[in-house]
């Protein structure tokens, strides 16, 4: 599906979340590496879909760190050999197999695509001093009772199904050490999350306790979280 193109007939997809991700991720990435020190002087998006995370993402990061100089995006699916930007370089090409290590690295809803993520985070966190992933929890109430997973698993292909804890287990267990992380509470307002008139309805109690407890809302609803990890010596 990926590497024959067909998850990216339209190159663009996805797109229109890409600014609520880069808002959700910058607010605890930024500050994490100010805080601590970090230089950086290259970033790679993995999976990079339509390249709209790693161009916005790359253009906040330089403007705070003066030594970033590389942005890559890369992806198996064929599509990505068409994109172009000046301040990016695409490359159709599997991460895990090529021959670049880089300073950060950032998977955006990602690894749920993998049929075995402990895996392929270890491959990834090899190559990498730094990796931000972006998570979607979809182990929750509406998500289960009403048996959307076989949906999911077609269309957009989700292969595993998390709540937090399980999403923090894992990536501990591929082998990278959590630093920090944070729920993305940015994806109440994500465009993909208010198409229908019932998401609509719902969203001032769902703001709410979003904002009140965004545990219980997770479980609820479903959200993403962002986590900062170590990358493998």
């Amino acid at each position: 599906m990926y590497s024959e193109g067909v998850y990216f007939q339209d190159p663009s997809r996805h797109t229109e979340d890409s600014k609520y991700k880069v808002e959700s991720i910058k607010k605890i990435l930024i500050p994490y590496l100010i805080n601590n020190n970090i230089e950086l002087t290259s970033y790679a998006d993995v999976g990079c879909g339509s390249g709209e995370i790693v161009k916005l993402l790359g253009k906040e990061l330089k403007l705070k760190i003066k030594s970033l100089q590389v942005l890559k995006g890369y992806d198996v699916s064929p599509h990505v050999e068409k994109l172009s930007d000046e301040t990016v370089d695409f490359s159709f090409e599997d991460f895990t197999k090529s021959d670049e290590n880089f300073d950060l690295v950032t998977l955006n809803d990602v690894f749920e695509h993998i049929p075995n993520p402990i895996s392929f985070l270890s491959e990834v966190g090899k190559k990498a001093k730094l990796l931000v992933m972006h998570i979607p929890l979809e182990d929750c109430l509406s998500v289960n009772i009403r048996n959307l997973q076989k949906r999911k698993i077609k269309d957009p292909g989700h292969l595993v199904f998390l709540d937090i804890n399980s999403a923090l287990n894992l990536i501990t267990t591929s082998g990278l050490k959590i630093l920090d992380y944070e729920y993305s509470k940015g994806s109440i307002k994500a465009p993909s999350n208010n198409k229908s008139i019932l998401q609509k309805i719902t969203y001032p109690v769902k703001f709410i306790l979003l904002f009140l407890n965004p545990y219980i809302y997770s479980k609820i609803f479903g959200i993403s979280i962002i986590v900062i990890a170590k990358g493998i010596d």
